[in-house]
């Protein structure tokens, strides 16, 4: 299970097609999120936080502002993960593709933090403690996420 592989060319994905295939599910559902009402999204909150928690008005402002942009950005980020995930996309990843990646796992562990319940330290480790059915899939989804990002930076950071 090793995520990616540097080459002399590059870092390219080396993940297997059943890594790949929750990978492409999970952009899929990310898609799909940003494509809804995403302010009725308790996600919401984690993806665009409020810039002014004590000023209603500037905090409209504020995300009147950016929010269309950051939308944007983030189905951007989600799209070239999944192609990357469906094989639309091969060989050495760009350093855009590089951001994208780290952006949309990003997202996506935000995403299940929020499902999770996850706000801080002590609620990440009681999700950890919690062995039933729908935690213990979705806990490991969102840490094997965590383990993508961190072994993508490794590879980024290695000469």
């Amino acid at each position: 299970m090793i995520p990616f592989v540097r080459r002399s060319d590059g870092v390219h994905l080396a993940m297997s097609p059943g890594e790949r295939d929750v990978l492409t599910s999970l952009t899929e559902q990310l898609q799909q999120v940003l494509a809804g009402d995403v302010s009725a999204d308790p996600v919401a909150t984690r993806m665009f936080p409020d810039a002014y928690p004590g000023d209603a008005a500037a905090s409209s402002e504020f995300g009147r502002l950016t929010r269309p942009d950051l939308l944007t950005q983030k189905t951007t980020n989600a799209s070239v993960v999944h192609d990357w995930s469906t094989g639309v996309r091969d060989g050495a990843l760009t350093p855009e593709d590089v951001q994208a990646w780290l952006r949309c796992l990003t997202d996506l562990r935000l995403t299940i933090a929020e499902r999770l319940g996850i706000t801080d330290a002590a609620s990440e480790e009681a999700s950890a403690a919690d062995r039933s059915d729908r935690a213990v899939g979705l806990r490991d989804v969102y840490d094997w996420i965590g383990y993508v990002q961190e072994h993508l930076v490794d590879t980024i950071s290695v000469p």
